[in-house]
């Protein structure tokens, strides 16, 4: 199980602007990557990309879900990946 906590700020950001998913770096346990990335499917994530060499996986996860990626067995880490907010900035 990850010791990571969520970014509960940014998660609820996110609902409140109107988001279904949000991107997540997921870091993995050596030789967990499949086992991760079915346990993802179940929760609706889509994997985009993979890097198994070092341990990651990119995916786009239903912004509800985001706190059980933390509890998938072999995840040891996860992130959100980029800002949320694609608005630019106010003068």
């Amino acid at each position: 199980m990850s010791s990571a906590k969520p970014d509960r700020n940014r998660i609820e950001q996110a609902k409140r602007d109107g988001h279904l998913t949000v991107p997540l770096m997921i870091s993995v346990q050596p030789g967990r990557d499949e086992e991760v990335e079915r346990a993802l499917a179940v929760l609706g994530a889509t994997v985009e990309s993979r890097d198994p060499r070092i341990g990651y996986l990119r995916a786009e996860m239903p912004v509800d879900r985001v706190e059980d990626a933390y509890l998938i067995t072999g995840v040891s880490k996860v992130d959100l990946d980029e800002p949320l907010n694609n608005r630019l900035p106010e003068p």
